[in-house]
């Protein structure tokens, strides 16, 4: 084989993570290209070894090779040779915790890779400079090197590039303790969060939250994630308070003890969604699909769920004074459920079990009441209206029992 047949050999076998086999190709190649006083090829073999040494956590190996590399990309003179020797070399000290080494090699690399005009070289060096300066503590240097980057990357439309300088702007103005413009950076990282959602990149949302450096557990409270599919995500205890989650699909979503208080989940599909011991008080989900959720043991108290499709189970969930109005709540399960104060008005009740529930000065005109089960449920002082679907029976019973009715 010819040593260009075995450079590329090498690459296909260390793309396939066959890391020894590739070391065994590269060197093969190396030996003929010094034979044949190649120098050019010499240099890209001994760049992909260090490479290859590197990955394998042979850092002082894969330093021996690209200095090699570097030695004989000067002496060509192959700049762009020189570009990757650089980038490599301090990529390999900053492994090794060498940051101050790093950053001679970075700065070298960056004068380089200007010169030849390469601004996705230039935003990558960029950006590695910023997260070396940072791990030295010198987080005005790494914010001046960040803010470059990310300037590069809206210019070249490159998120990989927008993500990373985000990231750690953030990072480095909170080092600073300058806590406002770092919350600002963690808006733009929620922001590009939504954009990968609604572009469809991934439907992992969790995934998506760990690559642009949110916490999805801490990082959400208040963020925009309107009309996104986070159907399945995982967000059990997740800080969502006063987020807008408005017609996003949260079908099937593990929300379990999240706080959800004042977000906004208006028109948000949250069939099937697991939200037992949830917090929705001052939510807003009118019009939301609620059908078979669990809402057990949720604290909905002041929620509105006006006109929202409420067919599921929640038992013991605290609703009082919560906005029930025009609600489906057709065979839904709230046996001891806290309905006090709250407004039912209009709300389809056929068939609900309403057992041991608290409807204590409730709201229940023109719900729709046939065959609800009121059995032990505390009805003192409740508006049930005409009582629409009761038979006159019931309409006694509930009368003796504190309700009350319009006469005639």
């Amino acid at each position: 084989m010819t040593p260009d047949d075995l450079l590329q050999q090498g690459l296909e076998q260390y793309q396939s993570r066959q890391l020894e086999a590739a070391l065994q190709s590269w060197q093969q190649a190396l030996s003929l290209y010094r034979t044949r006083q190649n120098l050019q090829g010499e240099g890209a073999a001994l760049g992909n070894l260090g490479a290859a040494y590197q990955l394998l956590g042979d850092l002082p190996q894969a330093i021996a090779c690209f200095s090699q590399h570097l030695s004989i990309s000067q002496q060509i003179p192959d700049t762009k040779g020189q570009a990757n020797a650089l980038g490599n070399l301090g990529n390999a000290y900053y492994a090794l915790g060498d940051d101050a080494k790093a950053i001679e090699y970075y700065l070298q690399r960056l004068a380089i890779v200007r010169e030849l005009r390469d601004r996705q070289a230039e935003g990558q060096t960029l950006g590695n400079l910023g997260a070396a300066y940072y791990y030295l503590e010198e987080y005005t240097k790494a914010i001046e090197a960040c803010t470059q980057q990310q300037a590069i990357a809206l210019e070249l439309q490159d998120n990989r590039l927008r993500i990373a300088a985000v990231k750690n702007l953030r990072l480095a103005y909170t080092s600073l303790g300058n806590l406002t413009q770092a919350k600002d950076y963690q808006q733009q990282q929620i922001l590009i969060a939504r954009e990968m959602l609604l572009a469809g990149s991934s439907d992992d949302f969790t995934n998506i939250a760990q690559l642009v450096g949110l916490d999805p557990f801490e990082d959400l409270a208040g963020a925009n994630l309107s009309q996104v599919n986070l159907t399945r995500c995982a967000l059990r205890g997740a800080d969502l308070h006063g987020a807008d989650l408005s017609g996003t699909n949260l079908s099937f979503a593990e929300l379990k003890n999240a706080n959800l208080v004042y977000a906004n989940l208006d028109g948000a599909d949250l069939t099937f969604a697991d939200l037992s011991r949830v917090n929705l008080s001052g939510a807003n989900l009118e019009e939301a699909c609620l059908i078979n959720a669990n809402l057990r043991d949720a604290i909905l108290v002041g929620t509105n769920f006006s006109r929202a499709d409420l067919r599921t189970k929640m038992p013991r969930a605290d609703l009082s004074g919560a906005n029930l109005s025009r609600a489906n709540l057709t065979s839904a399960y709230l046996p001891k459920a806290n309905l006090s104060k709250a407004d039912l008005s209009g709300a389809g009740l056929n068939d609900a079990d309403m057992s041991g529930v608290n409807l204590h000065c409730a709201n229940l005109k023109n719900a729709e009441l046939k065959r609800t089960d009121f059995s032990g449920a505390n009805v003192e002082n409740a508006l049930f209206g005409a009582g629409i679907g009761l038979s006159q029976s019931m309409k006694v019973e509930l009368k003796q029992r504190g309700g009350i009715f319009e006469e005639g």
